[in-house]
């Protein structure tokens, strides 16, 4: 895995320290003008990196690494100057030990930014030039130490490698969990709204129709229960969006309210029928014993299939069944659509989308759609967390 943005500080760190260590192995071995010509356009060469950084293309940084090692490892020994032992096994000059250690940004680049295929073969290909050099040449005594440096500072690279994934990893998780609490605070807002206007139309079309018949008081107390079932969903919604907000910095945090449960299923269609519209609820089985979880999805699923009702099939007569089996749950609600015959289109709004996720987190699954000239939606809910 590649970092999608690579740490260019600390790349363009290690692209001066290259740089300082290839200029001071010129400086240490002046004399052979081969050797500082390649050490100085390796010094140039990473010197520009550092100014200018370059993101190559993935593919190419397995082939860029070796022609850039290349460089050094033609690189003729330096002839003179003491004695230089970085371990018992090497030998050479304190030139050649300098430009050892300016591969550094070589191997840290490999392994930062090739793919993760690549290195197999990238790896062992910069590790042989040397050891070939000096078979092949009688040159570079330092192959040794070149082996033991490109080792350790990939390792060290590999490391910063591994943070840099964590972290990509760690801010993925981040922005997946930050985009399941919007998910959630959406559908619950939806259904929030959505259940107090459904509520708020059916009282305001009984009051119509008693206005049209003459009866002014089943008017007024049609009226007067929109407005408390209006003044109710701006409470509820109020309370959730202030629930949103950090209560660190407050002295009496609020109390979230209890969330319904299965049984406030019939609550809900009481209401449901008090605001006008006729529902016929069977329950089967014991509700009380369902799983909080389980029994808010079974309840919101009924709201909202009864709130579609109420907006599309105004008059109609729903029937809603909750069946509470030995493995799992299902819900049914049902109605004959609307009295005009129109319809209502098939692809569901946020509604539809929220009563699928909500039914797909327990494992379930949800069908939603036109039976006849009416609306059935079913959901099947797995009871894993049921109490016994």
């Amino acid at each position: 895995m590649r970092w999608t943005a690579p740490p260019w500080p600390l790349l363009r760190l290690l692209a001066w320290v290259g740089t300082c260590w290839a200029l001071l192995a010129v400086l240490l071995d002046p004399a052979e003008p081969a050797r500082t010509a390649l050490v100085t356009g390796y010094a140039a060469l990473w010197a520009w990196q550092a100014v200018r950084p370059w993101n190559p293309p993935v593919a190419a940084v397995p082939l860029l690494a070796p022609v850039i090692l290349l460089v050094i490892a033609l690189a003729p020994g330096a002839g003179g100057g003491d004695g230089f032992r970085p371990f018992p096994f090497t030998e050479g000059t304190y030139a050649d030990g300098a430009l050892a250690v300016a591969t550094a940004p070589v191997w840290i680049h490999l392994v930062v930014l090739a793919r993760g295929r690549d290195l197999a073969w990238a790896v062992p290909l910069t590790l042989v030039l040397a050891p070939v050099r000096h078979l092949l040449d009688g040159g570079l005594p330092l192959w040794p130490a070149w082996i033991m440096w490109g080792v350790g500072f990939m390792v060290l690279g590999s490391a910063f490698r591994i943070h840099g994934m964590l972290y990509e990893a760690r801010l993925r998780l981040t922005r997946e969990a930050v985009a399941e609490e919007r998910r959630k605070i959406a559908r619950e807002v939806h259904d929030l709204v959505g259940h107090g206007l459904g509520v708020v139309m059916l009282n305001i079309t009984a009051a119509r129709l008693a206005t049209s018949r003459g009866n002014a008081d089943a008017a007024g107390r049609a009226l007067a229960e929109a407005e408390r079932a209006g003044r109710r969903s701006v409470r509820d919604v109020h309370r959730g969006l202030v629930l949103l907000r950090d209560p660190a910095g407050a002295a009496a945090p609020p109390i979230a309210p209890a969330p319904p449960t299965a049984e406030d299923t019939g609550a809900l269609v009481a209401e449901l029928r008090a605001g006008g519209l006729a529902v016929a609820l069977t329950t089967r089985g014991d509700l009380g014993a369902v799983d909080p979880a389980v029994g808010l999805t079974i309840f919101r699923v009924v709201q909202e299939a009864l709130s579609n009702t109420a907006r599309h099939a105004p008059g109609a007569e729903a029937a809603v069944t909750v069946a509470v089996g030995d493995a799992a749950a299902e819900v049914t609600v049902t109605d004959p659509g609307p009295a005009d015959a129109r319809g209502r289109p098939s692809t569901g709004g946020l509604g539809l989308v929220g009563m699928h996720e909500r039914v797909g987190v327990h494992g379930g699954v949800l069908r939603a759609g036109p039976d006849g000239a009416g609306w059935t939606v079913h959901a099947t809910i797995p009871l894993t967390g049921t109490a016994p």
